[in-house]
């Protein structure tokens, strides 16, 4: 499904509110712009049986000892499979970019989005929630407390 497609069927399934709609449209060049920035427009993300997202916390190894909570979406199933490390509990799911990094807004307490690009994974990209977030509340000249 190419990104244009994406973006119209995000808009569609607003809420029918004119206003939830009108700030969809506004935000939608947004999540356009960093979509374009992938090789794909679907991904694959982990998920718990009951539709949560797989949430990974690292930890830097040296002081500071920051801490990350990411999720990761996979550029093939393969990929994803290999990393769910054989848990049954997780199922492999695919996601197109738009409507995963629209979901990222509200995915509190997730910092970022990892994409890792075929065929290894070795080249990945990382969307920070708050820099979109940001993006968000500038085009929607929102204050800085409203996710």
């Amino acid at each position: 499904m190419d990104l244009a497609t994406q973006v119209n069927q995000l808009i569609a399934n607003a809420p029918d509110d004119p206003a939830t709609i009108a700030a969809v449209q506004a935000i939608a060049p947004i999540l356009l712009e960093e979509a374009q920035r992938y090789q794909q427009t679907m991904y694959y993300v982990l998920q718990t049986e009951d539709g949560q997202w797989q949430i990974i916390t690292l930890e830097e190894r040296h002081p500071p000892y920051h801490q990350k909570v990411v999720i990761h979406a996979y550029g093939s199933a393969e990929m994803a499979n290999a990393h769910s490390e054989g848990d049954r509990q997780l199922v492999v799911v695919e996601m197109p970019i738009i409507p995963l990094l629209f979901q990222l807004l509200a995915a509190d307490p997730v910092d970022s989005l990892i994409v890792l690009e075929p065929p290894d994974g070795e080249q990945g990209w990382e969307v920070s929630r708050e820099s979109l977030l940001a993006q968000v509340r500038s085009t929607l000249s929102l204050p800085p407390n409203i996710a």
